[in-house]
């Protein structure tokens, strides 16, 4: 989910490079006029009480229950599919343009009747943490809902190794009340055999139009592609299960979630940003290359 609002934002002295081991974005020259790219790292489903992601999406918008309770049927009644988006964005495109590299990290709201319809499901997703040095990607999130700039570990990748052979990526966004090194939104994750959750199930919720806490009418369409050669064998989404921790301002307290599965990945995207809500009422496809 990320708003690149080039025309109004591309400056290219104010974000660094960085060396990414992503593969190249494969699908730029079919969408010449949309903005494109490779997302790379982990997106996982964190069960949350229902009672908790009520209190945080806002009042005015139900939640399909139903919808989620269809799609996941394993998840306990009690809870909800919080959906933990721990990414890295590489070789973004658009309109002749390209950006520097960047990460970015967030807890979304998936199911959000956003348009008060019964059954066109969106996702709510502020707030979110971007790389400090892309003032483009900053800027341009920052349209939809609150944006916070922060630093990442690592720094220009999709995630890193750690000690015990699993991955890891750490947000943290500076705050000079603060005396501690802990990060806002922190995760490790091991692969693992079998997760309790579908690709398909994936596909759906990745593919849900975005809206944030900005007073706009305007959402972020971000189709996610899962048919392009970077998510295709050798390069097949790997199941993963790890632990996921989350501090203000990122949610209302700091809570550390296990038993989190997901899949780690690489997928093209496609983007449309500053669409009228109202027009995206419907299905949502798959990223099996419709146009969203």
């Amino acid at each position: 989910m990320l708003p690149l609002l080039f025309s109004a934002f591309f400056t290219p002295s104010l974000a660094v490079t960085c060396t990414s081991q992503t593969q190249p974005n494969p699908i730029a020259q079919d969408y010449p006029n949309d903005a494109t790219g490779v997302i790379n790292g982990t997106t996982a489903i964190v069960p949350i009480p229902y009672a908790v992601a009520r209190s945080i999406v806002p009042a005015q918008y139900s939640i399909l229950t139903s919808a989620y309770r269809t799609i996941f049927p394993s998840l306990p009644p009690d809870l909800y599919p919080a959906v933990l988006e721990a990414l890295h964005d590489h070789d973004v495109r658009a309109f002749n343009f390209s950006i520097p590299d960047f990460s970015r990290s967030a807890l979304r709201f998936p199911f959000v009747d956003r348009l008060n319809d019964g059954h066109t499901s969106f996702k709510y997703g502020s707030p979110i943490l971007i790389s400090k040095e892309n003032a483009i990607a900053v800027n341009g999130s920052a349209v939809y809902g609150t944006t916070y700039p922060a630093t990442f570990v690592p720094e220009c990748d999709a995630y890193a190794a750690d000690a015990c052979g699993g991955t890891f990526m750490n947000a943290s966004v500076f705050l000079s009340t603060r005396n501690d090194s802990k990060p806002d939104i922190g995760s490790v994750f091991q692969t693992t055999g079998a997760i309790p959750y579908t690709l398909k199930a994936f596909m759906n919720i990745t593919n849900q139009p975005i809206f944030g806490d900005a007073p706009s009418s305007l959402c972020d369409n971000y189709i996610t592609l899962f048919n392009t050669s970077i998510t295709a064998p050798p390069y097949a989404p790997v199941p993963v299960k790890g632990t996921v921790s989350v501090r203000p301002p990122v949610c209302p307290k700091e809570s550390v979630f296990e038993e989190v599965y997901g899949f780690r990945m690489a997928n093209a995207f496609v983007e449309r940003n500053a669409v009228p809500c109202e027009s995206l009422g419907g299905y949502h496809g798959t990223g099996e290359g419709d146009s969203g």
